[in-house]
């Protein structure tokens, strides 16, 4: 979609509901007098559809009265141009206050046999290694697929990061584009976007240990949940400290959202449905941790969030209240002079600097010398 058109997206936007918008991400809106309240966020989240606004008042002044496309960059994470492209695209969401679920989501793009180019793509321009993009293949939760523009029949391969539910059955996912093209992608000169009408609580996650291990956790051998706003910064991440994982579900959120952490914590530590439905009672997935601290039952998990290192990582760590869970922080390191980190900005850093020792390592030491004593990526970044 061409910069040009963009004051007819935006005329459109602004004429759509906010209440179809909502519907459209897979909020799960609750009556309210004459207005509506996000479950996930009862009370404090406010939808006015008479206003045609919204107002997340736990957040501060800056999220009052704000628009439709504001709801969509909040949400997604994205761009002001992505918001405005996915309320284009989600023109026939329409809620119905009989409406009791968003239609069923579909996963219809095509996939490859081969995984050839988005291998080479994640190792040349991401830096990840052969090891771990075998690794979240066998996870099953991406493959490479053909993207085709529902306006212009344009057609792009995509990897798709994989959304399922606890009976493993997908309920959404990520595009994330493989060639650069800043003409059809202006923001970021790839696409990235999510699959339309995925759940808006799920994410893409991988379990590093089994749930029978994540059930005899202790206080001193805590579950960890520890959530990225992004797939590939969840790879660079598991790529950086592989050695150290364990008894832990390692979580992309797709932007951030504490009621995907919450649902997550569920899920993780049940092993079925049922048990599922057993334990969370009347709470929803997406209310059960806060349920689980005021009760100070979370004595046995940790919570670590590795968002994005930059101001918006550092105000949904802040937004998190949870007095009786531990909560912690794990941000990569920021360079000098930058205001901005990423683990898949660390990953690249650490291979920099890698290859900048190894000459240096290979002088130093004799021939016959071990080649296991060079310093592990873990030691580069001491």
């Amino acid at each position: 979609m061409e910069w040009s058109k963009d004051s007819e997206l935006k005329k459109l936007a602004k004429s759509k509901r906010i209440i179809d918008v909502a519907y459209a991400l897979g909020m799960d809106l609750v009556k309210s007098g004459r207005n509506y309240t996000w479950k996930s966020h009862q009370g404090s989240f406010i939808i006015s559809p008479e206003k045609n606004i919204f107002s997340w008042f736990s957040q501060g002044t800056d999220m009052r009265g704000k628009d439709s496309i504001a709801l969509v960059q909040l949400i997604k994470g994205c761009s002001f141009k992505e918001a405005l492209e996915f309320i284009a695209e989600s023109k026939a969401s329409v809620f119905k206050e009989t409406t009791q679920a968003q239609k069923e989501f579909e996963y219809n793009l095509p996939e490859h046999s081969n995984f050839y180019f988005a291998r080479q793509y994640l190792k040349e321009e991401r830096g990840l290694s052969d090891d771990t993009i075998d690794f979240f293949l066998r996870q099953n939760v991406m493959a490479l697929a053909t993207n085709k523009n529902y306006q212009d029949g344009f057609t792009e391969p995509v990897i798709v990061f994989k959304n399922f539910d606890i009976n493993g059955k997908m309920i959404g996912g990520a595009r994330q584009g493989i060639f650069y093209n800043k003409r059809r992608h202006p923001e970021k000169g790839r696409m990235k976007k999510t699959l339309f009408r995925s759940d808006g609580t799920s994410g893409t996650w991988v379990d590093i240990g089994t749930k029978q291990q994540f059930k005899r956790s202790t206080p001193e051998n805590p579950f960890k949940i520890i959530v990225f706003e992004a797939p590939i910064d969840m790879m660079s991440y598991y790529e950086l400290h592989k050695e150290q994982l364990d008894n832990c579900r390692l979580v992309a959120m797709h932007g951030m959202n504490e009621a995907i952490i919450s649902r997550n914590v569920l899920e993780a530590l049940c092993l079925n449905e049922q048990e599922m439905n057993r334990v969370k009672g009347t709470e929803s997935a997406t209310s059960f941790l806060k349920k689980l601290d005021e009760l100070q039952y979370s004595k046995n998990l940790e919570i670590v969030i590795a968002t994005d290192n930059d101001s918006a990582g550092h105000q949904f760590f802040d937004s998190i209240n949870l007095p009786h869970t531990k909560v912690v922080p794990h941000f990569a390191p920021l360079r000098e002079g930058s205001l901005k980190a990423d683990w898949n900005d660390q990953l690249k850093q650490v291979k920099a600097s890698q290859k900048s020792v190894e000459p240096e390592l290979v002088k130093a030491v004799s021939p016959e010398a071990n080649r296991s004593k060079f310093p592990s990526i873990a030691e580069l970044e001491m």
